[in-house]
C-alpha cells in the first residue's frame, strides 16, 4: 500500500508545501489541504559519513520529487542500487520524510493502476499468449 503525504496548495499559485501550511509562504492566502501519492523520482542522492549533530552516521539522503512536482528532501536506509530518476516510495513519520526502494512487484502495480483500462487490455492479452504458450507446451510433451 503506497501512502499519501499531507500537503497543503495554494488556490492563487499552486505552489504545494509540505507538511501543510495554513498560508501560502508566497502571499497571504489561506492554502488548500491536498494528498500527494507518495510516489516519486529521485533527483539526486548522497550519504554523509560525517553527519550533522544528532544523526547517526552514515546518514542517507535523497532529493525525491513527486508526480505533482513537490520535491522532499528524505532520509533513507541505505542508496546503494539507488539511482537517479529510480522510482521509489516516501512516508512521512512526525514530519520527517523517508525513502525506500521500490522492489519489482510495486512497481509493476504502479504501472498498472496509471495504466487503467489499457493496462486491462494488455494484462488480458498477456494472460491469453501465457495460455496458448502453455497449451502448446502440454501438447508438444503429450
Amino acid at each position: 500500500m503506497i501512502e499519501t503525504i499531507a500537503a497543503s496548495k495554494c488556490p492563487r499559485c499552486e505552489a504545494v508545501v509540505a507538511p501543510p501550511a495554513p498560508y501560502c509562504p508566497r502571499h497571504p492566502v489561506a492554502m488548500t489541504p491536498v494528498a500527494l501519492s507518495g510516489i516519486g523520482e529521485v533527483v539526486t542522492y548522497t550519504t554523509l559519513h560525517a553527519p550533522p549533530e544528532g544523526f547517526r552516521s552514515p546518514l542517507h539522503i535523497a532529493l525525491v520529487e513527486l508526480e505533482d512536482g513537490a520535491r522532499f528532501v528524505c532520509h533513507g536506509s541505505e542508496t546503494r542500487g539507488l539511482k537517479v530518476g529510480a522510482t521509489v516510495a516516501i512516508e512521512a513519520i512526525d514530519n520527517v520524510y523517508y525513502f525506500s526502494h521500490l522492489g519489482t512487484l510495486d512497481r509493476a502495480l504502479i504501472f498498472w493502476r496509471r495504466a487503467g483500462r489499457a493496462g486491462d487490455k494488455v494484462n488480458a492479452f498477456a494472460r491469453s499468449l501465457a495460455k496458448r504458450m502453455w497449451k502448446g507446451r502440454v501438447r508438444a510433451e503429450d
